[in-house]
């Protein structure tokens, strides 16, 4: 297509469809993401208090408590995904 073509109306209504779709699309990947980001940091910030607010020997049993609700949350996360697919 030369530059002194003009674009059909649908042309132009697909580009700027594609458009938008890029946007959005790179939008949500941005957002995913921080969204990770901000997990793990959740993650790692709870470790540490319990640290901090619990005696040595109670450590053990607070992490595996923490991470067991990690763990359920997570897979109740994935089967309302595969239960949507």
């Amino acid at each position: 297509m030369s530059e002194t073509e003009e674009l059909s109306p649908e042309t132009k209504e697909a580009k700027t469809s594609d458009l938008r779709d890029n946007f959005n699309k790179g939008v949500f990947v941005i957002a995913m993401l921080l969204l990770l980001v901000a997990t793990f940091q959740l993650y790692f910030s709870i470790e540490r208090v319990i640290e901090i607010w619990f005696e040595y020997e109670y450590i053990p049993i607070f992490r595996a408590v923490y991470n067991f609700i990690v763990l359920l949350a997570s897979l109740y996360v994935l089967r309302l995904y595969i239960v949507q697919r």
